[in-house]
């Protein structure tokens, strides 16, 4: 008799909650437990889902386990836990809350370039206009790996990153910048 087993996910925040456009601006409170500091791999796949969340405008109650394997300034700007499972993450998460402010890191795309602000704790506030290339940052906003690329973006990936745009682990990649979806009331808070 065969036995199966489910399988594993790909990536980690594919057994999360799926988020939807109908989502937006609603609170979801799920039990959800993102748990970090597994592999850098990992935490970026986690972090693309709260890049997700935050995007989409999703007010996620979500509890913090471990620590991620990047600076606190790198995502701050990321939807924050409500607390965290044990005293380390619990502090952890104090520390994310009190930095974190909807859109101090985001990005809008129009006709041919892309327009990025960052406000963020701890970093120099910056805006930004790419126009030429504007389609090789959008192709790896919406990648996981540096493989999925054209070689042309590919090329860019470590410019990007030293620009302090990206997050790389080996092969795999995330745009820190949520693409901002939805203003805030009032706009001109962000």
């Amino acid at each position: 008799m065969a036995v199966s087993h489910p399988s594993a996910p790909e990536h980690a925040g594919d057994a999360l909650p799926a988020i939807t456009p109908e989502l937006t601006y609603r609170t979801v409170e799920q039990d959800t437990v993102l748990t970090f500091g597994r592999s850098p791999g990992d935490d970026l796949d986690l972090l693309r889902y709260l890049r997700e969340v935050t995007s989409h405008a999703v007010r996620l109650r979500w509890r913090l386990a471990g620590v991620p394997s990047f600076p606190l300034h790198t995502h701050v700007h990321l939807v924050a836990p409500s607390g965290g499972v044990d005293p380390e993450s619990a502090r952890y998460a104090l520390r994310w809350t009190a930095g974190y402010r909807y859109g101090s890191f985001f990005y809008r795309q129009g006709p041919g370039f892309v327009m990025i602000k960052d406000v963020r704790p701890e970093s120099e506030d910056a805006r930004m206009t790419i126009d030429e290339g504007a389609e090789h940052f959008l192709a790896m906003a919406d990648a996981r790996t540096v493989s999925e690329l054209a070689p042309a973006a590919r090329d860019l990936v470590d410019t990007v990153a030293e620009a302090g745009l990206l997050l790389r682990a080996d092969d795999r990649i995330l745009v820190l910048p949520h693409r901002m979806r939805h203003w805030p009331v009032p706009y001109l808070s962000v």
